[in-house]
């Protein structure tokens, strides 16, 4: 967990550097990141995980080198804590504080609930009604919903996308929409969830930029998860 830790710290170092000033007009942009961080990620792969996570994060820091996203509002969400946003801030606060974002991203061996993690999701687009939004989703999209820490967490897949989850709600706004480190068993349902929603469509004809990666396919991908 060292190595890892002081991988994350020099990921976040090198996005510092020149900043050149643009002439683009700012827009209001929320990019929101849900991380599952609850029992539903096997030990053997928390490490990749967050390393995936890491990856992410140093990119999203690059956003404050141009004027028209250095403004951008980053939401972080994690499953295991899913009635409310985790951290808040801008690119370049990620990059001031990617310490405190390193510590609290942590694994917790309990429920995660996905159907509160996008109602939380949804509730903020609505308060802050942004121009631009971006979801980005790492974990296995296996929903555990919320029970008591003491019961032993029961992962069983295949499974069925909950009907009540609130991505349909919004995903007509996102400009993009990409979902790393998907379970092997629930690629193909999921794919069907959200052809049935008109993602694919929108993917298709280049209105969404969407990715729906694998573990190693996202592992292939990790310089360039924008």
């Amino acid at each position: 967990m060292k190595i890892i830790t002081f991988m994350f710290i020099a990921l976040f170092l090198s996005a510092c550097g020149d900043r050149p000033e643009t002439n683009e007009k700012p827009q209001s942009q929320s990019i929101f990141v849900l991380f599952e961080n609850g029992g539903t990620v096997p030990e053997e792969e928390q490490e990749d995980a967050l390393n995936t996570a890491f990856h992410l994060f140093q990119q999203l820091t690059k956003l404050d080198r141009r004027k028209a996203t250095r403004n951008t509002q980053i939401q972080i969400i994690l499953s295991a804590l899913p009635n409310r946003i985790a951290w808040s801030g801008t690119p370049r606060q990620l990059l001031a504080q990617a310490k405190d974002v390193r510590d609290l991203i942590a694994f917790k061996p309990s429920f995660s609930d996905l159907v509160m993690a996008f109602e939380e999701i949804e509730t903020t687009i609505k308060l802050t009604q942004p121009d631009d939004i971006r979801l980005y989703w790492i974990g296995t999209t296996i929903h555990v919903p919320f029970q008591s820490t003491d019961s032993e967490i029961k992962v069983e897949v295949p499974q069925a996308v909950p009907d009540d989850l609130a991505l349909p709600s919004f995903a007509d706004q996102l400009s993009v929409l990409k979902i790393m480190r998907v379970h092997p068993d629930q690629d193909q349902i999921l794919q069907a969830y959200l052809g049935s929603h008109g993602i694919l469509k929108r993917a298709r004809n280049g209105t969404l930029d969407f990715s729906l990666l694998g573990t190693a396919q996202t592992k292939s991908n990790l310089s360039d998860l924008l």
